[in-house]
């Protein structure tokens, strides 16, 4: 039932920000029309018990829009997720040392990005989505996707954590990548769900 609910926590949150459109009453002898809609994802309420298998967290490259492209190199837009990257247990001590690390660095029309995966073998503290926050946003609580200007993003379950770098907070590429696990997270979660029904 809790993975239920999470999940439809997640859906509800993807379709009001994608749906929500402003409505707006032209004066007369004008028209007005929505130019682009963004959706965001807030993945900070997951459940920390749904795993995510490692090999299917990067995104294919044949999802990316046009005049965008994915890069070999390491670049992070973040000073913090850069130093992350670079020195993950020193940088967080209470995480240990990640089994796996992987990135996908993106560039083009739609701005600079990566995305970073970490894999841990032990669960990750109880904290974990605390102290994240404190190392990227300096508070206790990460902010509202939907309405902060923050380049960083997370999610961070038992033993997995993803972040997101972007350049541009609304960048088309990195909400192509979080439309990519939500949709990862929600199969997961439904195959939990019906394993655990039979």
């Amino acid at each position: 039932m809790r993975l239920i609910a999470v999940l439809a926590g997640l859906v509800a949150c993807v379709a009001l920000s994608s749906a929500q459109q402003p409505q707006f009453k032209a004066p007369p002898g004008y028209t007005t029309k929505v130019e682009a809609v963004h959706k965001t994802y807030n993945f900070y309420g997951l459940t920390r018990t749904l795993a995510l298998p490692w090999e299917r967290l990067p995104m294919a490259d044949s999802k990316l829009t046009a005049g965008n492209s994915s890069s070999p190199a390491f670049r992070s837009p973040s000073a913090t997720a850069t130093n992350l990257y670079n020195d993950p247990k020193g940088t967080l001590p209470e995480f240990g040392t990640p089994s796996r690390q992987a990135f996908q660095t993106y560039k083009g029309k739609d701005g600079d990005g990566c995305v970073l995966f970490f894999e841990y073998k032990n669960v990750l503290p109880a904290n974990a989505k605390e102290q994240l926050s404190k190392l990227f946003f300096k508070t206790s609580a990460p902010p509202d996707p939907n309405e902060s200007t923050k380049i960083e993003q997370f999610l961070v379950n038992d033993h997995t954590l993803i972040v997101w770098t972007f350049k541009n907070p609304k960048s088309k590429v990195k909400e192509l990548h979080q439309e990519h696990i939500f949709n990862l997270v929600s199969e997961v979660a439904t195959a939990a769900q019906n394993q655990k029904g039979k």
